[in-house]
């Protein structure tokens, strides 16, 4: 704010320089006071009133350009939070499924019967795939596909090993992803490990439950909405639990520049939603009105 204000100052200042420096040497060179008067009726006076209108605009346009700016920024503000709540509820419905799974491992003491037609009943369009993983692989997936990879070791396997082993030593829902689906499309895994107790009462690791959740469809009504109210977006994610670093997992096709922002957490991992008004944070069009009004009204008088 300060440095646009100081550099407003400059721009005035600058005006005047040279208008004042034109006057002084249109006056010098002029010759016997009938020709000063002349000047100062038929030129000064015009030219100072044009100055002062060039510094009335430039004032009105600093001042309304920076109130644009203000409530676009506030508005902006609004919509990311509504939204990224949103994104954060729609996310943790698809890992709720997760939960259920558990809770019925826990009552059937670690065992799920007639498992197709329970997940059949807990698919929706933005779910992939419901998937069981006692010890760690994967057994039991719906809908099954042939072209499925075979069962997967989670805790061994290279890609997934590391943060299938944090979920279960640290007792916490982990998400790995986006990832490209072999059926087509883009995924994201939660990991939701699962304790029991054996007849001594000790807990131990029975597996994981998992869902696959389609990318974007699983926050597609939030991101369609703000897209429709004139928003360019991103969502990200840190890439592992321990990690800073922020991955991609949609974004719209336009730029994104000096965007608010909304952050939640999921487990461990922290997830940002980022937005930015697709017109930029000015109101272009208000300002060249104005402009256009007040310099017409300058020439005219």
């Amino acid at each position: 704010m300060y440095k646009d204000f100081a550099q407003f100052v400059f721009f005035i200042k600058l005006i005047l320089f040279f208008n004042f420096y034109d006057i002084m040497l249109y006056y010098n060179n002029s010759h016997g006071q009938n020709e000063v008067n002349q000047v100062k009726k038929k030129t000064l006076v015009p030219l100072i009133t044009f100055l002062l209108g060039i510094c009335l605009i430039s004032l009105i346009v600093y001042k309304t350009d920076t109130h644009e700016k203000e409530q676009r920024h506030i508005t902006a503000q609004l919509n990311v939070a509504t939204y990224g709540e949103q994104i954060k509820n729609e996310i943790t419905n698809g890992i709720e499924i997760t939960d259920t799974l558990k809770q019925i491992l826990i009552s059937e003491d670690g065992e799920i019967r007639q498992f197709e037609t329970i997940a059949g009943n807990l698919m929706s369009d933005s779910i992939e795939s419901v998937q069981l993983a006692p010890n760690g692989v994967v057994t039991d997936i719906y809908p099954a596909n042939e072209k499925e990879a075979g069962k997967i070791d989670l805790i061994h396997d290279k890609d997934r090993g590391k943060i299938s082993c944090y979920a279960r030593d640290n007792h916490t829902i982990i998400t790995q992803g986006p990832f490209k689906l072999k059926q087509g499309g883009y995924g994201i895994a939660v990991r939701n490990p699962i304790y029991l107790k054996d007849k001594n009462g000790h807990e131990y690791f029975w597996g994981f439950t998992i869902v696959i959740l389609r990318v974007p469809d699983i926050f597609s009504d939030s991101i369609s909405a703000l897209s429709n109210f004139g928003y360019e977006y991103k969502i990200s994610k840190t890439d592992a639990p321990w990690s800073d670093t922020y991955k991609v997992v949609y974004q719209s096709d336009g730029q994104i520049n000096r965007p608010v922002s909304y952050t939640f957490t999921i487990g461990d991992e922290n997830w940002k939603f980022e937005v930015t008004p697709k017109s930029g944070w000015r109101n272009a069009t208000l300002l060249i009105i104005i402009i256009g009004i007040f310099l017409t009204i300058s020439l005219l008088y």
